[in-house]
């Protein structure tokens, strides 16, 4: 008999698998196949970890869309405390993107915390009991 995972599990071991790719030595990256902005560059383990990211972020985001209902309950409930969640989403993809521009090394880290906390809380919210 095969078991499965519940749903996020496995978009979440997926998501992290490919922090762990992303966090290894610079020594091992290979070669720079896109240049990005000075200090900024997709090497060849960068390619090989955006797969199981895009792979394991669509699983949590088709997910999410299949739980709306859960979710918009949620939102219905606490609308600004849902409206202020959606802002720190959008503000956390923004300082993501920013930081590939930005002589401010650390706004990566401030936008990928606020974006995956609000992720987060939202799997929480819809996953089942």
């Amino acid at each position: 008999m095969i078991r499965t995972f519940p749903w996020p599990f496995c978009g979440l071991g997926l998501v992290a698998l490919s922090i762990g790719l992303f966090s290894l030595p610079t020594q091992i990256e290979g070669s720079v196949l896109l240049h990005i902005s000075p200090g900024h560059a997709l090497s060849v383990l960068d390619s090989i970890a955006l797969v199981p990211l895009l792979i394991g972020s669509a699983w949590l985001q088709v997910g999410l869309w299949h739980r709306r209902e859960r979710l918009y309950h949620f939102m219905r409930v606490s609308p600004r405390l849902s409206g202020l969640a959606v802002f720190a989403a959008g503000l956390g993809v923004g300082l993501l993107l920013a930081s590939a521009f930005s002589s401010f090394w650390w706004w990566w880290a401030i936008g990928a915390v606020m974006f995956g906390l609000i992720i987060l809380i939202a799997l929480l919210m819809t996953a089942k009991t």
